[in-house]
């Protein structure tokens, strides 16, 4: 990994660094007789983020997206500490693929901001996303999601929103109301937005989309007329509303969700009723899981908190608007009011 510090952080400088950084890759993959370095790049990933650690997380969750999905990554950190208004450095992260003599790199762009400057981010990001490209914004700034955000990071984050094909959220943790209003107004705007807490769902969905696509199964879907959801702790969480949307989405059963003494944040068990079976899948310790049905099958399995990384490589799959979201997201508002 090459790098070089660049102030002030205007895009011609910032390209220019960029020009340069690829010209110091290639000469020293030439002085030492290897093969070229390959520049792959399939979009802009932008993530701005106003945490403490003034964007090393993101940063180093980018580089690890790259493999699958290369792009080009620019981190804005929001943060008190910055000395100048706007400063950025450059690099590239290089990869071998297993058997391969030529590295494959992408560039990568981290850029400091001091929160006065972030309402005037705009012509900076313009002049530095990849023509012809998706642009995906991974939004990690909680200031500017917030509904008492103040008019100037409002604008700062409208900015990037404009420039965005696709904005990813995280409401994990967060309060139903609030995270399903601000996801209502934005897609009011037109914006196609993912939330990485409906991601976490993929493991409770793969279960139970399973057990029905098995052709052979004679109790289908519709024959339950009962879903019981548990969440962990007493207040109602993003993840259970989006199961419970999810459920009501495609079928016609009661749906309750209760709160309970759970092993970690988010579902605890989902369980399906009708006549003749019910259907519970639950989590039985912190890292374990369990599938059972009253016809004497079961099935165990591990179970962890997913990390970023795999909920964001779910979302960078999908470059258009996720139906099953959507629909979702549309039933799932009613649990909440």
């Amino acid at each position: 990994m090459s790098s070089t510090a660049i102030y002030p952080a205007h895009p011609e400088n910032i390209l220019k660094g960029l020009g340069k950084l690829w010209t110091s890759l290639g000469q020293e993959e030439s002085h030492q007789g290897k093969p070229t370095v390959m520049r792959a790049c399939a979009m802009t990933l932008i993530v701005a983020t106003d945490e403490p650690d003034c964007g090393f997380l993101a940063s180093q969750i980018i580089s690890e997206l790259m493999r699958e999905h290369p792009s080009r990554g620019i981190v804005l950190a929001i943060d008190k500490s910055a000395e100048n208004s706007l400063e950025a450095r450059v690099l590239a992260q290089c990869w071998k693929p297993f058997g391969k003599a030529q590295q494959i790199c992408c560039e990568q762009i981290e850029i400091l901001s001091s929160p006065d400057y972030w309402p005037n981010v705009g012509p900076t990001l313009v002049g530095l996303t990849v023509a012809d490209l998706p642009v995906m914004f991974w939004c990690r700034h909680k200031g500017a999601l917030n509904v008492a955000a103040t008019e100037d990071q409002n604008a700062g984050l409208e900015v990037i929103l404009d420039l965005s094909s696709k904005v990813i959220i995280d409401t994990e943790g967060d309060d139903p109301a609030s995270a399903f209003a601000l996801i209502s107004r934005l897609r009011r705007e037109g914006r196609n937005l993912a939330d990485l807490e409906w991601a976490r769902l993929t493991f409770w969905r793969e279960a139970f989309a399973q057990i029905f696509d098995n052709s052979a199964r004679t109790n289908r879907f519709s024959d339950f007329h009962t879903i019981e959801i548990l969440h962990a702790g007493d207040k109602l969480t993003p993840s259970a509303a989006y199961a419970a949307g999810w459920f009501a989405s495609v079928g016609k059963a009661k749906i309750s969700i209760k709160g309970t003494k759970g092993f970690g944040p988010g579902l605890h068990s989902i369980r399906m009723i009708s006549d003749n079976e019910t259907i519970t899948f639950e989590r039985t310790g912190t890292e374990c899981a369990r599938l059972s049905s009253t016809n004497g099958r079961s099935r165990s399995y591990s179970y962890s908190q997913p990390a970023l990384y795999s909920l964001l490589h779910q979302e960078l799959s999908i470059l258009g608007a996720d139906r099953a979201f959507n629909v979702a997201f549309s039933r799932a508002g009613e649990f909440v009011r």
